[in-house]
Formats: structure tokens, C-alpha cells, sequence
């Protein structure tokens, strides 16, 4: 059964699905959690919405947890920074606060306002007035 306890939070559908934050809300899928006010997911499983305005809208054991953080989609991504967001791929995380992860596979944008395209196993070090790194 699907738990909607926030206040003003709703679950449409699908099955084990757990809304707390006030105002948040899922539409469906499978085991999937928005914790945080206005934080929603929109189906998929096992993904989370716990951030102040968090967004997970499909895919498998996704995490929107930042503030204004959102994840598209894949498996296994993460967008923890402030404005954040993973577009898709697997195994993805942007840290950094306005950092990007647009798909591919295990990378990662660490510092503030980076963005990683794609790739494999890429990881955004550094982006100080004396260059970017990229390993």
C-alpha cells in the first residue's frame, strides 16, 4: 500500500510508495520517498526525493537530495549539491551546488558549477581560476 503523511503530500499510484514532506508527491512507481517539502517523484523504483524541492522523475535507486537537486532518470545517481542535477546514466553524482552530470557512466562533478557530459568514469576535481581538471 502507499502512505501519503506530509501534510497536503499525495501518492497517485503504484505500490509501497511513501510521501512525508508537506506538499510532496509521487505519481507512481515502486518503493520510492519524498521526504522534503515540495520534493516529488514521478515513478520508477526506489528512488528518493529528500531534498527542499527535489525532483527524481523515473529510473531505479535514484537520489535528489540537495536543495532544487534533481535526477532524470538511469540507475544508481546522485545529485546531492544545491541546484544539482543527473540527466541520466548509471552510477552518476554531482556534489558540487549548480553542478551537472548530463549521463555516461560513474562520474562525477564535484566542485561548485561544473558539468561533466557523458563519458565514463570521469571526475570534475577542479575548477579554480588556474584551470580545470578533469581525471
Amino acid at each position: 500500500s502507499n502512505t501519503a503523511s506530509g501534510d497536503y503530500s499525495s501518492v497517485t499510484r503504484g505500490w509501497v510508495n511513501s510521501t512525508s514532506g508537506s506538499y510532496s508527491s509521487i505519481s507512481g512507481g515502486l518503493s520510492n520517498t519524498a521526504s522534503d517539502v515540495l520534493s516529488s517523484v514521478s515513478g520508477g523504483s526506489d528512488n528518493t526525493a529528500s531534498g527542499y524541492l527535489s525532483y527524481v522523475s523515473g529510473g531505479y535507486n535514484n537520489t535528489a537530495s540537495g536543495y532544487l537537486s534533481s535526477v532524470s532518470g538511469g540507475n544508481s545517481n546522485n545529485a546531492s549539491g544545491e541546484a544539482s542535477s543527473v540527466l541520466g546514466g548509471h552510477t552518476n553524482n554531482s556534489f558540487g551546488s549548480f553542478s551537472s552530470v548530463s549521463g555516461g557512466f560513474e562520474n562525477t562533478a564535484s566542485p561548485n558549477y561544473s558539468t561533466v557530459s557523458g563519458d565514463s568514469g570521469s571526475t570534475f576535481l577542479d575548477n579554480s581560476a588556474d584551470g580545470n581538471t578533469i581525471d
